[in-house]
């Protein structure tokens, strides 16, 4: 198969994550339940530009109108979109593209910053709307791009988190992000970074969702042959560990030093050694997380989950542990309480459904707001664990 990126024949097997179910998609009723569907999960390796790719993409329409997830639910995300806030000045105009419940732009709204958000989730939309933060609900297209322009003009600055792994056709969406930014704008790409996936053995993060990973090569490949240039990065602790990434909407910008010695450190490490290591350990993994859970049911352990972001999916799918193993999931988000999670169907419960008077093995699946997490239940009676590998915390 070639890679959809780049066009090049040379891709390889990445790994196979077996029948995976929507991650994004939490059935209500049995109803629903009987009506999932599992599709085979396999990724593959461009050796050309170093992304990595789902074989399968499901249609982004049926994916992203009716969504789950709620940005401003995670203390730990409101605080790190208040610090991006703070990189903005009183002369932007911000446009920021799958702003979700308005997490970011309730920032820039403080700071008198003149912005503009569009998501194409119909009730996610509806709620940052009702909050006064100003959100088109619709996908990022050239009819929305267009709409944009002649009723706002061209903003200096677009901001794009977490949901360009998401698009089903890149190329397509930086065609039209260049023509809504102004010439001397910047983009910047908050994006969840393959070599950091590949490090941490996180295959949890692989999700129909999202059917591209990049690392930063790949990025400034894509770029480039658009005619945009990616000048500097950072990394930030989103999502397990992901770049920041500064791309101009012009050929003629400098990369920075920084920029330039990460691009050639990455080549070496992302090699097909480490991806053939990756693919073993994370089976591993998988099978470990089912033995050692069963292992603690045979000790009387009452087990819960905290958080049920899409990486549940994943995790419990590929490893076949459902509500015979773990007894529900508290979920801070409104919008899944009362649901089940997909394909393995663990109940979802309220943080209130919590009780006093038990004591809880609790597997944060939500781990990057372990911290919050803990001080959260900190009056319960907890033992807390990470999912993968499967290991006992205490800080």
């Amino acid at each position: 198969m070639k890679c959809r990126l780049c066009k090049s024949k040379k891709t390889s097997n990445f790994t196979n994550l077996g029948l995976q179910p929507l991650a994004n998609k939490y059935p209500k009723n049995k109803k629903e339940i009987k009506k999932e569907r599992k599709f085979p999960m396999e990724l593959l390796f461009c050796n050309d530009c170093s992304s990595a790719q789902i074989k399968k993409i499901i249609n982004r329409k049926y994916l992203f109108e009716d969504y789950y997830y709620l940005s401003s639910v995670n203390k730990g995300l409101v605080d790190h979109f208040k610090k991006l806030a703070k990189k903005m000045t009183k002369k932007d105009f911000v446009v920021d593209i799958g702003s979700n419940d308005g997490v970011f732009l309730q920032h820039l709204k403080k700071k008198n910053i003149r912005f503009l958000g569009i998501d194409p989730s119909i009730n996610v939309g509806k709620i940052a709307n009702s909050k006064g933060l100003t959100t088109i609900v619709d996908f990022f297209n050239k009819r929305s791009v267009d709409k944009i322009i002649k009723t706002y003009g061209k903003p200096n600055i677009v901001v794009a988190s977490s949901i360009f792994t998401h698009l089903k056709n890149p190329n397509l969406f930086i065609k039209n992000l260049k023509s809504l930014l102004s010439n001397d704008g910047m983009f910047i790409l908050e994006i969840e970074y393959l070599s950091s996936i590949i490090n941490k053995k996180q295959f949890e993060r692989f999700y129909f969702d999202r059917p591209y990973y990049y690392s930063l090569n790949s990025i400034n490949k894509l770029f480039a042959k658009n005619n945009m240039a990616f000048v500097n990065y950072e990394k930030i602790s989103t999502h397990g560990g992901s770049v920041r990434c500064y791309i101009k909407n012009k050929q003629v910008a400098k990369k920075s030093l920084k920029l330039k010695n990460a691009l050639v450190a990455e080549n070496r490490k992302l090699n097909k050694k480490n991806i053939e290591l990756f693919s073993k350990k994370i089976l591993h993994y998988s099978k470990d997380f089912k033995n050692q859970i069963m292992a603690m049911i045979s000790k009387n352990k009452y087990i819960i989950g905290y958080g049920c972001p899409a990486r549940v999916s994943t995790i419990t799918n590929l490893s076949l542990v459902g509500g015979k193993h773990i007894k529900f999931i508290i979920d801070d988000s409104p919008l899944k309480a009362g649901r089940y999670s997909p394909g393995m169907n663990i109940p979802i419960k309220k943080f209130e459904h919590l009780s006093f008077k038990k004591k809880y093995t609790v597997i944060v699946f939500a781990y990057d707001y372990f911290i919050d997490i803990k001080q959260k239940l900190k009056k319960y009676n907890c033992e807390f664990y990470f999912p993968i590998p499967l290991r006992k915390v205490s800080k």
